[in-house]
């Protein structure tokens, strides 16, 4: 059977495992997360009673020539950076609960500030915190755009000897569901980052010539943050010639390798409730029904994310039975950073179809599509999964990690003759399928119109311990109608958030 995960699929560049750390809250910012800020200063309050980062714009490079792809296209990257020096630039969203707007939150010095609404782009980045602009040799605009601005990324550089060893925040800004609680962006202290890199390029018409390219961090951003003038913009020289290649940075090709594991691993009789995770399935989300022609069945096709809280990551391993394309899968249970021991948690097995062609645990989670009455109408095929974090879902989390070793499929799920398999996802991270595929899908044609409920069960066969079974089910309500060839449903918005035509 096939599916196809959302998110990152790229490995992520080398960095540090870091988790989230405390913060306490500045009376600017207003009180604890959850509570209703209140405004007692102005928007630089609390950058003026502490030391925050200094933001500066700086290009790597005067001069850069790119060549037309298509229609007389660039894509254009002029590697201009947003450098946080002295201290690190960091925001964080969150939400106290799904019925509480999401707020976005400046550490600065161990405190925070609760930042305007217009800054967020949703759980993406910085709202229009770039502004892009191509001028012709006779100064004339040429191109002009505001960009959003993420500022974490697989691919941060080093600006400052002087500055952080590592960068400890995550790869990437990019939220697929629309159910996460919190996250983190940043840029360490005396590093910076790309805001065209690859993946998030803008493309322009341009005709060969010369041109000047200025990157500016809008009026009200240098404000906010308290930016020089001087620091809030950078310009270089573009040479467009024509051609068929894209200049483009490469993706990382290097994932980090897993934490190595102690031998002799103890078997559990009983686990510490200190070292469990708690696996916790989103409602489902991205909801939409196709039709295969050639069969003439219809599909209600629908996002799956199952993450993980508690106290532990999910550690999945799995040892090959000699001569056998399975595997008996055992959980690990980490305390304090160390292994305390396993469990025997069910099986893993070889899937070879095409678009896999790795390991699969079978245990993981179940999906069902039930009546207005709760009973079934319709169950999914989809039993094997790779484990992997693909969404950050709540990284304020105690212990939540930020900067996880890969996203997406890359890294772990094993070879054809792999003897070991290790399936991981740390605390506050999810894991994303999409279900389109016949067998996956649940299949509507027959149903009759009317109300339906999607339920996602994490753990369905109880096999993995975690702090509680009483949230492993999410149910997300669908309507579904129209004539057969051309279904057609409607979602509901849960606690209203992600309504769908």
């Amino acid at each position: 059977m096939r599916y196809t995960r959302r998110g990152l699929l790229a490995p992520v560049a080398a960095g540090l495992v870091t988790t989230a750390m405390a913060v306490t809250t500045v009376a600017a910012s207003g009180p604890a997360a959850g509570a209703t800020p209140r405004a007692t200063a102005g928007p630089t309050a609390a950058r003026q009673a502490a030391t925050g980062p200094a933001i500066k714009l700086m290009k790597a490079e005067s001069t850069l020539t790119l060549r037309q792809h298509g229609k007389g296209v660039v894509y254009l990257d002029p590697n201009i950076y947003v450098a946080a020096l002295g201290a690190p630039f960091q925001v964080d969203p969150q939400r106290s609960s799904y019925t509480r707007p999401v707020q976005a939150y400046e550490i600065v010095d161990g405190h925070r500030r609760l930042l305007p609404s217009w800054v967020m782009s949703g759980w993406n980045g910085l709202r229009d915190f770039i502004q892009l602009q191509v001028r012709n040799a006779k100064g004339k605009v040429a191109a002009s755009r505001l960009l959003n601005y993420c500022p974490d990324t697989y691919d941060p550089a080093r600006v400052d000897p002087a500055g952080a060893t590592k960068s400890p925040y995550p790869q990437t800004c990019r939220e697929q569901d629309p159910f996460p609680l919190s996250s983190v962006w940043g840029i360490a202290r005396g590093w910076a980052t790309d805001p065209t890199e690859l993946g998030h390029t803008p493309n322009f018409k341009l005709s060969p010539g010369q041109y000047h390219v200025t990157e500016s961090i809008p009026a009200r951003y240098v404000s906010l943050l308290g930016i020089p003038a001087k620091d809030a913009s950078a310009t270089m020289t573009l040479n467009v010639v024509k051609g068929a290649a894209t200049h483009l940075r490469p993706a990382a090709s290097v994932s980090r390798p897993l934490p190595s594991l102690p031998r002799n691993v103890p078997l559990l009789s009983h686990v510490p409730a200190s070292a469990l995770p708690d696996l916790v399935p989103l409602p489902s989300w991205g909801i939409t029904t196709s039709h295969v022609r050639k069969t003439h069945q219809d599909f209600l096709n629908f996002g799956a994310t199952v993450w993980v809280g508690g106290h532990s990551p999910l550690d999945v391993e799995g040892f090959r039975k000699p001569g056998t394309s399975t595997m008996a899968a055992y959980q690990y249970y980490w305390r304090h950073g160390k292994v305390i021991g396993r469990t025997r948690a069910g099986t893993m097995f070889y899937d070879n179809e095409k678009g896999h062609h790795h390991w699969h645990f079978q245990q993981f989670a179940r999906y069902v599509l039930l009546k207005a009455d709760k009973k079934v109408a319709v169950r999914s095929e989809k039993v094997g999964f790779c484990i992997a974090p693909s969404d950050p879902v709540d990284l304020a989390l105690p212990g939540a990690t930020w900067n996880v070793p890969f996203l997406g499929l890359r890294g772990q799920c094993g070879v054809p003759a792999a003897m070991w398999v290790q399936e991981y996802m740390p605390v506050g991270w999810g894991d994303t399928y999409d279900q389109f595929k016949a067998g996956q899908a649940f299949n509507i044609t027959h149903l009759p119109d009317g109300t339906y409920y999607i339920e996602i069960i994490a753990n369905p066969e109880h096999l993995l311990h975690e702090v509680t079974r009483s949230n492993d089910v999410s149910l997300r309500k669908v309507i579904i109608s129209g004539p057969a060839g051309h279904r057609q449903v409607s979602v509901p918005a849960w606690h209203g958030i992600d309504p769908e035509k």
